[in-house]
This record gives structure tokens, sequence and C-alpha cells, in this order.
């Protein structure tokens, strides 16, 4: 059986189509489901936060309207949820999160104006998000083991005049 070369490009395309169109369905799947997001580095979508603090943040969402923070008992565990708004006026509200060593949290950050972003080295690693205009976005992270100290957030997105000064403070008691 000869074929053509026609015949051959024909076929790998397909081939080729086939398998781009798994892959991306696969990945799609994932964001939509929360499979294949990093609970480290977290994920600006609900289903990016483990399924705890998904719990979580629909109770507080729910009991708790009109606050910044509540601490949220789900299945024996913890979580602490902040409701944080970014505005290009004021900056972080709160600029303030005390939290106990090791204790979940859950970040529900809300940009009203701009893309702004939320960025905090802790000796875990970085945590970091960006935020769009108009939709929550959300980070998940547990606080270190060494109560008694204080880590800095900043904002990382040229995001106004005044930027360079939005900052806050998670206090580990």
């Amino acid at each position: 059986m000869d074929l053509s070369k026609d015949r051959i490009l024909d076929i790998w395309f397909i081939i080729m189509y086939v398998l781009v169109a798994i892959f991306a369905g696969w990945n799609v799947y994932g964001v939509t489901h929360g499979t294949s997001t990093g609970y480290r580095y977290g994920l600006p979508l609900f289903s990016g936060l483990p399924k705890q603090a998904q719990e979580a943040v629909l109770i507080f969402n729910k009991s708790y309207v009109g606050q910044q923070e509540a601490v949220i008992n789900v299945s024996g565990v913890s979580i602490l949820v902040v409701n944080m708004t970014i505005n290009q006026a004021t900056g972080f509200s709160p600029n303030l999160i005390v939290a106990e060593p090791n204790e979940p949290v859950v970040l529900q950050i809300y940009s009203p104006q701009v893309i702004t972003g939320f960025y905090m080295i802790l000796p875990s690693g970085v945590v970091q998000i960006n935020t769009v205009p108009g939709m929550p976005t959300y980070e998940y992270f547990v606080t270190p083991n060494t109560p008694h100290t204080n880590y800095t957030f900043i904002e990382p997105e040229y995001a106004a005049y005044n930027f360079s000064y939005w900052n806050g403070t998670l206090e580990v008691v």
C-alpha cells in the first residue's frame, strides 16, 4: 500500500489534533475540579482550594457577611478565612492578619479597580497571587510553626501611584 505524502500529512495532522484536544480537555477538567492545582502556590480559582478550605469559604460567605475574617471549624480543622480587599486608595484591607502557628489560612482577595497582587515570603516558600478586577481570587497556605514572628506582605504589581506603600503583616502569635 503506497500512501502519498499528502495522505500521510493528513493522518499526522489528525493524530496531533486528537492529542491536543485530549490534553486541553484533561487540563480544563483538572482546573475546574481542583485536581491539577498546587496548594502551596495556589490557583486564583475556588477549585484550587483543598476541599476543607472550600467548605470553610462557603460557610464564611454565608454566615459571616460583612466580616473581614473568621476562624471556621470544618471536620475538626480550624481554618482562618480572611476576606481581603485591595483598593487603589487604601491598599490592603485588612493589613494585619493574626493567626496561630500551623493554622491553615484562606485569603479571599477582591480588587474592585485594577490588577493587583499579594506577595509574601514564608519559610515554606513564596505565597503569591494576582487578582483580576471584579473577580474574587483565593490563596491557601499554612502559617509557619514559629510563634511570635511577623511576615510582611506587599503589592507586587504596579497598580497605582502609591502601590509601593501597600503592605501588611501576618502575625503568628
